[in-house]
């Protein structure tokens, strides 16, 4: 099995989606910072890199902070 973090990754998608795990979203989005960051790039609609886009890149990452922030925040009713 090659992918088999992929595969599992669905698996707890669907999951996710089935049982509302609102907090898994927010775990997807930090494993996907850790990945981004140590990469260098992100794949969003196209492929930026740090080193060509350095300001694109640095702005998606904190986009995707703040989205990992606020659901973490959500699901530990901090907000409300």
């Amino acid at each position: 099995m090659d992918k088999w973090r992929t595969i599992v990754a669905l698996a707890l998608l669907i999951l996710a989606i089935i049982y509302e795990w609102n907090w898994f979203s927010a775990l997807f989005i930090i494993l996907g910072l850790v990945h981004i960051i140590r990469s260098g790039e992100i794949h969003f609609v196209e492929s930026i890199t740090k080193k060509e886009h350095p300001k694109l890149y640095w702005i998606m990452i904190l986009i995707w902070s703040f989205l990992a922030i606020y659901s973490v925040a959500n699901h530990l009713a901090i907000l409300t």
